[in-house]
């Protein structure tokens, strides 16, 4: 069948949102379409509704192209929560029952942001979301990452990190173990609460409580910026945090000084300060000097990977 007729699908798939791009085999630079659809982090949602928000973003696409959903030449699939061949494999089992394509790839989240952000695919990707994740692939292919272990046991400088970093700094300045800080009312407001002591009640019977808390993030942002010293130093630290995640992945892959850096993930792109912060702590002694391109859609690397797997199976 000529390329012509041929599609290929890229899709980007996080604890928030799953994004579906549609492009012609023969043009796979235009956009042809975009689906879009909630979480598709198995970690996150648990499998069933993954799939099921992956298969209604491709439908989404197909919706706008006003084309009739079909299988494609090629799929590239970059998720969250997608390292391990078990995760593989549920998504994998997912898109041959679905017809999805005729050549599938799944790779965790990172792989396409960093072909979208250097253009090389060489370099570290750095991503700071509701989760957080860095990952990074060297002239030689060699790859590794750091941090991505979830919420319980990482996620450092992420959106759910630096609001559990709001909420402790809230309880510690109500006990008077902490500093007093703008934090305190602004997080009352917020979560429509009277005072800090509404808290437990508040965040323990949320139905997604890590949501409700990286929903936090914000007010430090905001706060920082009135020169609280409080939100100044949850910012500071979860730029470090980020920064010893694509520091660690640097070194191992003997990267150059002058790093490529990928950043993607709506709290580091959407908040310039962090992306500040994690810059200067990299840049500490001279260390790296990051080369930053800010993705804002990572599913255009998944379509430029769907594409390239298209031609080595032609």
């Amino acid at each position: 069948m000529p390329d012509e007729t041929l599609l290929l699908l890229g899709i980007d798939g996080g604890g928030t949102t799953t994004r579906a791009l549609l492009a012609a085999a023969a043009n796979p630079a235009q956009i042809l379409a975009t689906g879009f659809a909630g979480p598709s982090n198995q970690r996150a949602v648990g499998p069933l509704l993954a799939m099921q928000n992956l298969d209604a973003a491709v439908n989404a696409a197909f919706e706008q192209s006003g084309l009739p959903r079909c299988t494609v030449a090629a799929a590239c699939l970059g998720l969250a929560g997608a390292d391990r061949d078990s995760d593989r494999g549920v998504v994998l089992q997912w898109a041959s029952e679905a017809r999805l394509a005729d050549h599938v790839r799944v790779v965790n989240d990172a792989v396409p942001l960093l072909s979208a952000g250097t253009g090389t695919g060489f370099g570290v990707a750095l991503i700071a979301g509701t989760g957080s994740l860095a990952w990074g692939c060297n002239a030689s292919g060699d790859s590794t990452r750091a941090g991505g272990w979830g919420w319980l046991m990482g996620d450092e400088g992420s959106a759910w990190a630096i609001g559990s970093a709001v909420l402790k700094a809230v309880v510690c300045a109500a006990d008077g173990r902490g500093p007093l800080t703008a934090l305190a009312p602004a997080v009352c407001e917020q979560l429509q609460i009277s005072t800090a002591s509404d808290l437990v009640a508040r965040i323990y019977s949320a139905e997604i409580p890590r949501a409700l808390i990286a929903e936090l993030a914000p007010l430090a942002f905001t706060l920082a910026e009135a020169d609280d010293a409080v939100a100044s130093s949850i910012i500071s630290n979860a730029g470090r945090d980020l920064a010893v995640m694509a520091r660690t992945v640097a070194d191992r892959l003997k990267l150059p000084q002058q790093l490529p850096l990928a950043a993607a993930g709506a709290v580091l792109t959407q908040q310039p300060a962090l992306l500040q912060a994690v810059v200067q702590h990299l840049s500490h002694n001279q260390r790296y000097c990051p080369v930053v391109t800010v993705v804002h859609n990572a599913a255009e690397g998944a379509l430029r990977l769907a594409a390239e797997l298209h031609q080595q199976n032609s």
